[in-house]
């Protein structure tokens, strides 16, 4: 055979081949005129978390109890991971914020140059403390942080109402303590009460409720 006609018995080969090919694609379920046939994605099987790997297993147990839990069940298991946070003398201002009060509340800060308020040195002093009756009153603006960025407890503007609290409040041995470190101290006067998911927080947990 030469080799021109080998040629030319491979060429209409490959023709026939690729003809054959597509009127097959056209006849297959879902194909059309202008496309070939399209596979379906073969979905991938999520990994098997290692038993040596504490936090997955932990993350993997959690997302697993997600898909069980009712309503009432995973408002528990909030309220219970937030009792869980709660050292002493928070839960005792709690329940005295729970009461319905509001209670003065500043920042001490250093002023600056031209009059307005710079770095801040103590933040969310509060007579609370001594209301609720904590045992570490030089800690309360840590107890009341920690509150707050539990939502648990929220801080507003200023109350004209409360001048004489926030007076005594300024004249607290620990705000002045930190008042003596700074050279130009000035004040931001703010309150602080429970917030809505606080009192929620608190009236499913009232040792006296129920």
């Amino acid at each position: 055979m030469r080799t021109r006609d080998l040629v030319h018995g491979v060429g209409r080969i490959a023709g026939w081949a690729a003809r054959t090919g597509y009127e097959l694609s056209k006849r297959l379920p879902g194909a059309s005129d202008d496309e070939p046939p399209r596979l379906e994605p073969v979905p991938v099987r999520a990994k098997s978390v290692r038993g040596d790997d504490p936090l997955r297993t932990r993350m993997a147990r959690l997302l697993a109890e997600s898909a069980e839990l009712k309503r009432d069940d995973a408002r528990d298991r909030l309220y219970e991971a937030i009792l869980a946070s709660l050292v002493p003398d928070e839960a005792r201002i709690l329940s005295t914020l729970a009461q319905g009060g509001v209670f003065p509340l500043i920042d001490v800060a250093e002023r600056t140059l031209f009059g307005g308020v710079g770095r801040i040195v103590l933040r969310n002093a509060s007579t609370v403390g001594k209301a609720a009756g904590v045992t570490l009153d030089d800690h309360v603006p840590v107890y009341v942080t920690r509150l707050v960025d539990l939502n648990v407890a929220e801080v507003l503007r200023e109350d004209p109402t409360l001048d004489t609290q926030y007076e005594v409040l300024v004249a607290d041995e620990a705000v002045v303590e930190v008042v003596n470190t700074v050279r130009r101290p000035t004040f931001v006067r703010r309150t602080l009460r429970i917030s809505r998911f606080g009192l929620r927080l608190w009236q499913a947990c009232d040792p006296a409720g129920g």
